[in-house]
């Protein structure tokens, strides 16, 4: 009997193991199963933000070609320029916001330019320009202005030949403890800057509100009706005889539309006297063809920040030069 009891025990304990087995197994399969659910529908709802940006970038499209049908200028009074909205969408919200990339210093127009039967490079009226500007807003700069410029003209020249002194090229990049070679050609993003040999968080930030990209293009022009109060230093940078403080008053005078043309402008109170030279004459504009949008999507516990750059050509036809998807470098 004594047998038949230890093999009853026996065969019970055994049930128990195996039963808590099955139990161990099946509630790990459930938490995998409920993980795998949550990782779905994790997707489905970035996705769904995805589309949901994607759709503002089509409406900012429809959105710049209607506001600039017709018109002469591009200015903070037209439509496109409106701050601040935000639209309810099903289980989520849409916000975006356009900004004029002609209301700040594109980099692109740092590229190096070489005199002719020489190879000293001539200092361009953009590049003294920038020159003026890190004198006007960024004296704490980490390293000398000179350097700073030098090392954008090389990062955007084709070559890989030391500009002048301070400058930095792929010998110097492959130095480093994680090496890379630098863009050699126009640069597609303004985040770019920050891998500049010895460029510091700090400086970047010092740059960031007055500074931009514009992909494919190495001109700077300056739209005097989209700058601010803010980014009237611009101004000022390109024009050395105007003082921050009447760039500013020029901009605070500005008509509610605009400057009719860049005529209009050099009779403004502030220039009256100055002379201002031919090359920068032809920096500055009433017009633009590049803007950025930055759009923010929401859908139930999801969030996507899509930035796009729109150029519009002249027939008033817009279209995606570049994307970037997460926030702002």
């Amino acid at each position: 009997m004594r047998t038949l009891h230890k093999q009853t025990g026996v065969a019970l304990i055994a049930v128990l193991m195996i039963i808590a087995i099955v139990v161990v197994i099946a509630v790990n399969m459930n938490g995998r199963l409920q993980l795998q659910l949550q990782r779905q529908q994790n997707i489905q709802q970035q996705q769904q933000a995805f589309w949901y940006a994607m759709g503002a970038e089509q409406f900012a499209k429809v959105l710049l070609s209607r506001s600039l049908a017709g018109q002469q200028t591009v200015n903070l009074s037209q439509d496109w320029s409106l701050q601040g909205a935000t639209f309810p969408v099903d289980s989520g919200t849409i916000a975006g916001e356009i900004i004029d990339l002609r209301s700040c210093f594109n980099l692109n127009a740092l590229q190096n330019i070489f005199a002719s039967n020489s190879n000293r490079i001539q200092q361009t009226a953009a590049q003294k320009a920038f020159l003026r500007l890190l004198e006007l807003k960024a004296s704490e700069l980490s390293m000398p202005a000179e350097y700073l410029l030098a090392r954008i003209g090389d990062w955007l020249d084709a070559d890989s030949l030391l500009s002048t002194a301070g400058s930095a090229e792929d010998d110097d990049y492959a130095a480093l403890r994680f090496p890379y070679y630098t863009g050699n050609g126009l640069m597609a993003s303004v985040t770019e800057l920050r891998v500049m040999l010895d460029m510091t968080p700090a400086d970047y930030q010092l740059l960031a509100p007055y500074v931009c990209v514009v992909p494919e293009d190495n001109r700077l022009l300056l739209n005097v009706n989209t700058l601010t109060e803010d980014s009237a230093v611009l101004l000022a940078a390109l024009i050395p005889e105007l003082t921050e403080v009447a760039a500013a008053d020029l901009i605070a005078n500005r008509p509610e539309t605009g400057f009719a043309s860049v005529e209009e402008v050099f009779t403004a109170p502030e220039l009256v006297g100055i002379t201002v030279a031919d090359d920068v004459k032809t920096m500055l504009n009433v017009k633009s063809d590049s803007f950025q949008l930055t759009a923010t999507a929401a859908y139930l516990e999801s969030g996507f920040v899509l930035t796009s750059v729109l150029k519009i050509n002249n027939n008033n036809q817009v279209k995606v030069l570049a994307r970037r998807f997460g926030g702002q470098g």
